[in-house]
């Protein structure tokens, strides 16, 4: 008695987003996180202390040298860098301000959307629950 083996195939669903060809700049999407959330405490603390290191890996994350990260007036650019792509609503002048009002929470805000995104470092344990890796090891990248 043979049994036969019936196989699914599973495609993604991809969505395409819907905008108007004669004004590109209408940008639908929103941060995931607020400007001044400050979650989770030990990156922000990273960018408050470290500002180089997680400017660096802001930088090799979006697709940048790493160098460009510890460039003075780096995080603007990174920012409208980062919000272009994911057509985030915004402006280089808000990039620009929120980036000198807050330089910690403004690369929080980032990650947090790096992160959301898939393009954020993000270890596993051995119990299987997920540790964020904001440490000091990759100032030396």
């Amino acid at each position: 008695m043979s049994r036969a083996i019936l196989t699914q195939h599973v495609h993604p669903t991809i969505y395409k987003h819907q905008y108007d060809p004669h004004n590109v700049w209408n940008f639908e999407k929103q941060w995931r996180t607020k400007l001044l959330s400050w979650s989770p405490i030990g990156r922000c603390c990273y960018a408050c202390f470290c500002p180089c290191c997680m400017g660096s890996k802001l930088a090799k994350y979006s697709g940048e040298k790493t160098l460009i990260g510890c460039m003075p007036c780096s995080l603007p650019y990174l920012r409208t860098k980062l919000r272009t792509a994911r057509r985030i609503e915004g402006s280089c002048c808000e990039d620009y301000c929120v980036s000198h009002y807050c330089m910690p929470c403004t690369a929080t805000q980032m990650a947090n959307e790096l992160e959301s995104q898939g393009l954020w470092e993000v270890a596993k344990t051995n119990k299987s629950k997920q540790v964020r890796i904001d440490h000091f090891a990759h100032c030396s990248e």
